[in-house]
């Protein structure tokens, strides 16, 4: 799972738990009508971790392909080696 689902997982938890205790009598929020909220905050966050459960697959999927067109760089040319290629020239022209 991404960082994200499990940020998503733990605020549903979070907020499941407190719909729980207010539903159950628990805690008395009568007083206070606003922390009903959690009601459909408990909901919503239930919607985005099975949307970023069911993303995580594809993401990983869509950053392979975005790797794949690198890999047939020769290693000596590969993006990340572009600035030792270039020490190794500049050391090769000193020494010439």
């Amino acid at each position: 799972m991404s960082r994200l689902t499990k940020i998503m997982l733990v605020l549903l938890v979070v907020n499941a738990a407190a719909s729980a205790l207010f539903l159950t009598g628990a805690v008395n929020v009568s007083a206070a009508p606003g922390l009903y909220l959690v009601f459909p905050l408990a909901a919503i966050f239930y919607g985005a971790f099975l949307i970023c459960l069911a993303l995580d697959k594809e993401v990983a999927k869509f950053d392979a392909e975005q790797r794949a067109p690198h890999d047939h760089i020769a290693p000596e040319i590969h993006p990340h080696n572009v600035e030792s290629l270039r020490e190794h020239d500049h050391h090769e022209s000193i020494a010439a």
